[in-house]
């Protein structure tokens, strides 16, 4: 939680300005004994072989110090989830002790108010205490912006449009606009048009920093061929696969030199006014066979489409602490990768369904029903998720600060089949599926905040 700094015996990672009341810093180690393990209590081989194991994010991997305090900070992170989970509800005292300490930090008014209607830090809004870093508002300010280009720019572009044509004597702008879409309404699947200083702005750093987004590469690539990178799970938005792919957030230029790194999306993306313009500035392309088949087709190589496998049905199935993988049905992709002869690269990003929260919606409910109604006809899945706002902890389109760590696995080649069978494209995909499970099975204990998760493949 921003600004809020919680006691305990090893260090958090979580800044505040105000230091906690003594009672409440001794009712808190209290509790952290009773709960968790001590340091004393891990075996030596344990710890031995968490220190010993060489830890590679952004493609560099950390060692010596660097690696003992990334160990450090990681048992800190383990024990502060594991001290969220288990604390105990019936111990009104200390969580009435926790509520005063955190309306002590707000202004006199929003304090007062909140213990007037009961607000407090587990059943009611947790608003943003004033005093936080510079480059904290500056990490929540680029991940506003990148969710309200999404849901605003293009729809709110349309309107305005519509308003100049009818409502003003500049009808003509509009008019031009339209002229100029429809001579380049097909850019998006033919490369698209992008712009390298808009996928290097400063802002997508704050983005990046604002969860963390991680990029761990596991193998290295060829940047002599051509690759599909299969991002899983889809999450609502996919924001590490936009961090990592329509962006230089994560530095995957020099992660992956060489190569030319394209995010695929759906086609709707690229109909709204100005966003589209703004989308394929950033490297982003419709996600059509005739997308692929020209940026695979032609003689260059070192080209990285990344495919978000699972499509928009997907992300209605992407809860916090669950894995549903919409593969069984998803085999073009294995076809377009045996006609081109491009190698596929499993990823699996942990962290993704974490950072919102969706409202249950299970297969037959109304809710349901209604969302695959409106996914049929708009082409887009009409997610009912649950964020943050900038100002308080409880409700908003801002995400969660949670931590993402996409990791990339080692190709699959694939050999050059102009025309495959049945039999080849089903064989690929088993293959590609059964990569998938084994990288998730692989990292799950080490990145995942719910690694007794099992994943499930519909």
């Amino acid at each position: 939680m921003d600004g809020l700094k919680l006691a305990t015996p090893t260090t958090t990672g979580l800044e505040a300005k105000g230091a906690p009341q003594t009672t409440l810093e001794q009712e808190t180690n209290q509790r952290v004994e009773e709960i968790l393990p001590t340091e004393g209590n891990k075996t030596p081989s344990h710890t031995n072989n968490v220190r010993n194991e060489p830890r590679e994010q952004n493609g560099v991997k950390h060692e010596g110090n660097n690696i003992k305090q990334e160990v450090k900070r990681e048992d800190s992170d383990e024990e502060l989830r594991k001290y969220n989970r288990k604390i105990p509800q019936e111990r009104s005292a200390v969580k009435k002790d926790e509520i005063d300490a955190h309306y002590d930090k707000l202004p006199w008014v929003f304090g007062a108010l909140g213990r007037v209607f009961n607000l407090g830090i587990s059943y009611g809004p947790q608003f943003a205490p004033i005093r936080i870093p510079l480059r904290r508002r500056k990490q929540t300010f680029a991940v506003l912006f990148w969710m309200s280009t999404f849901l605003f720019m293009g729809t709110g572009s349309l309107f305005f449009l519509l308003y100049l044509f009818f409502y003003t004597q500049y009808w003509w702008v509009s008019l031009c606009y339209l002229t100029w879409f429809i001579g380049d309404r097909s850019v998006c699947n033919r490369g698209g048009r992008r712009i390298e200083w808009l996928r290097r702005w400063p802002l997508w750093k704050h983005y990046r920093d604002f969860f963390p987004v991680h990029l761990i590469k596991t193998a290295e690539l060829d940047p002599s061929k051509n690759y599909i990178m299969g991002y899983h799970p889809h999450g609502i938005l996919s924001a590490g696969a936009f961090c990592h792919f329509a962006t230089e957030g994560t530095n995957f230029s020099k992660t992956y030199p060489g190569f030319t790194p394209h995010l695929l999306t759906l086609e709707g993306h690229f109909l709204l006014p100005f966003y589209r313009e703004f989308f394929m500035a950033s490297g982003a392309v419709s996600a059509t066979r005739e997308s692929m088949d020209y940026l695979l087709g032609s003689e260059a190589t070192g080209r990285a489409l990344c495919l978000v496998v699972g499509g928009a049905k997907e992300s209605l199935d992407c809860h916090p602490g669950t894995v549903c993988l919409h593969l069984k049905k998803r085999k073009g992709f294995c076809k377009m990768a045996l006609r081109h002869g491009t190698s596929l690269v499993p990823m699996f990003s942990f962290g993704e369904n974490e950072i919102y929260d969706q409202v249950a919606n299970p297969e037959g409910s109304l809710i349901r029903r209604v969302q695959n109604t409106l996914q049929n006809i708009i082409g887009l899945a009409p997610c009912v998720f649950i964020g943050r706002g900038v100002f308080q902890y409880s409700l908003g389109i801002v995400p969660f600060r949670k931590p993402i760590y996409t990791v990339v696995g080692s190709a699959i080649d694939v050999p050059l089949v102009k025309n495959p069978t049945k039999e080849q494209i089903v064989g690929l995909h088993e293959k590609y599926v059964k990569a998938v499970v084994d990288l998730y099975n692989k990292y799950k204990h080490k990145y995942s905040e719910f690694p007794e998760a099992e994943i499930k493949i519909v």
